[in-house]
């Protein structure tokens, strides 16, 4: 398995947003989101199969992060885009009834979150791009469920669920505060109660498949 890593600070940060989406509106250039990323990537503690210090910091650096409308559509499209793919693997390898029940769950909320956001990007009062596929970290992340045993298939993915709800809650919760748009950041803060919930659930899950 992959080992994928955290930090916080100044590169993660910089790594969790400037994930190469279309820079056109002031987002950081894909040059720079890749060096970024490798630094991130080479520096800190492990994500995949997080336990919960390292979950813990996920979210941490999230709520650290800048507040602009590109770096904000960029990490929380992509981050819908790992959640749908994560939890279709899920529905067809888990066993558990309780982890393919929250794994439609999150088809359910996070392409209804995906939507709400295009429709808020179509209506031209946000100038920001949102990314066509995910970033290297959360295609590791898919790696590591695709290539996880019957055996450890439920812990790998409601591990990785905590560490992501963790990181997209900070996430969201900083740009409902700090937001540069303020259809965006109505966004933010209709669509955290929701991750908020997503979190307690994975939690309670991720406490019976230890």
């Amino acid at each position: 398995m992959r080992t994928y890593q955290l930090t916080l600070t100044t590169a993660a940060v910089a790594f969790v947003f400037a994930l190469g989406a279309c820079n056109k509106n002031g987002g950081s250039p894909p040059a720079a989101a890749d060096a970024a990323s490798n630094a991130a990537v080479s520096s800190s503690p492990a994500v995949a199969g997080a336990e919960g210090a390292a979950a813990a910091g996920v979210g941490a650096a999230a709520t650290a992060l800048p507040a602009s409308a590109q770096d904000f559509v960029t990490a929380a499209a992509t981050s819908d885009m790992y959640e749908i793919k994560a939890a279709r693997i899920a529905g067809g390898k888990s066993k558990d009834a309780e982890v393919k029940r929250f794994a439609a769950l999150m088809i359910h909320d996070h392409t209804h979150s995906t939507e709400l956001l295009k429709q808020l990007l179509a209506g031209g009062s946000v100038k920001a791009v949102a990314p066509t596929d995910m970033d290297e970290r959360r295609k590791g992340l898919i790696g590591d469920l695709d290539a996880a045993t019957p055996a450890n298939f439920d812990k790998t993915y409601i591990d990785q669920q905590v560490a992501a709800h963790q990181e997209a809650a900070g996430l969201f919760s900083n740009y409902a505060k700090n937001g540069d748009n303020p259809g965006l950041k109505h966004f933010a803060s209709t669509v955290l109660p929701t991750i908020q919930t997503h979190l307690t659930m994975a939690q309670r899950i991720q406490s019976r498949v230890k």
